[in-house]
């Protein structure tokens, strides 16, 4: 890995912080360009929607298809600049469980296809609650909730995706989107950024303890259930009920106090 992906960059500081002057120009200007637009750009203001958005696209800053709520311009701009920046932010694990057993019952092309599924409703999801696509990998999705991009509640809105997830995929038997579920939530200081190799091989992505924790509790996670840190836990207590649990997590020496949502709760 690039030892100069991992460094802290001041052009992430000031994106990720809002003040990047190009940025905030841009913003500005692209606001003024797309007047209708319902539906933008987190990042630069570009207008999905509205009059205007065939000369968005055609600017190339049509929505990012991994990330509909960025522009593929601004995915570009990003991808392109080496480092990052360390923030608090809000990360969300979800996966199958059961997805070997699940995959040895089925035909390699209908477990894709479920899988694909399964991607199509969370990438729905997160969209819907303004959170970066991390990786889809395996039988397993990650999102980013940063709050430059999503805004002051930003771990509420994760917890609020986990949740409408888990209700999405826990439907009637018959619901193709039908899938035994876990979710794991929880907040803390990452590295965000261009991360890859010297071969050139980049990708925006989190890393630090954070997004170890976050995986630990997606995987203490049941089906149908939501378990969240007591750093999100104290962010949202006032909005809905849960559990307290104690867990034995992976490389974690003592027991840690996790909160725990059941879908049908």
């Amino acid at each position: 890995m690039s030892t100069e992906s991992n460094q802290s960059s001041p052009f992430w500081q000031a994106v990720f912080s809002g003040e990047h002057p190009e940025l905030r120009r841009g913003r500005k200007l692209l606001r003024l360009a797309s007047p209708t637009a319902t539906h933008r750009c987190r990042l630069c203001y570009a207008g999905f929607d509205g009059f205007t958005a065939p000369l968005m696209r055609a600017l190339g800053r049509a929505q990012w298809r991994r990330n509909p709520n960025l522009c593929e311009k601004c995915e570009s701009v990003l991808s392109e600049q080496r480092g990052g920046a360390e923030l608090e932010i809000a990360v969300l694990y979800a996966d199958i469980r059961g997805s070997t057993q699940m995959a040895a019952r089925m035909s390699p092309a209908d477990f894709a296809a479920r899988m694909a599924l399964f991607f199509r409703t969370a990438v729905d999801v997160f969209t819907w609650t303004d959170g970066i696509v991390d990786k889809m990998v395996g039988d397993e999705v990650i999102a980013l909730y940063v709050p430059t991009l999503t805004g002051s509640d930003y771990q509420r809105r994760a917890v609020t995706a986990g949740l409408k997830l888990l209700r999405l995929t826990g439907g009637a038997e018959n619901d193709e989107r039908r899938l035994p579920i876990g979710v794991g939530v929880h907040s803390g200081k990452v590295f965000v950024g261009s991360i890859g190799t010297e071969s050139g091989n980049y990708q925006l992505a989190a890393l630090g303890d954070a997004m170890n924790y976050g995986a630990r509790l997606v995987a203490a996670a049941r089906e149908g259930e939501l378990v969240m840190s007591e750093a999100v836990w104290k962010a949202v207590s006032n909005d809905i009920s849960a559990e307290a649990h104690e867990y034995d997590l992976k490389g974690y020496p003592a027991p840690q106090t996790a909160y725990v949502v059941r879908a049908s709760s």
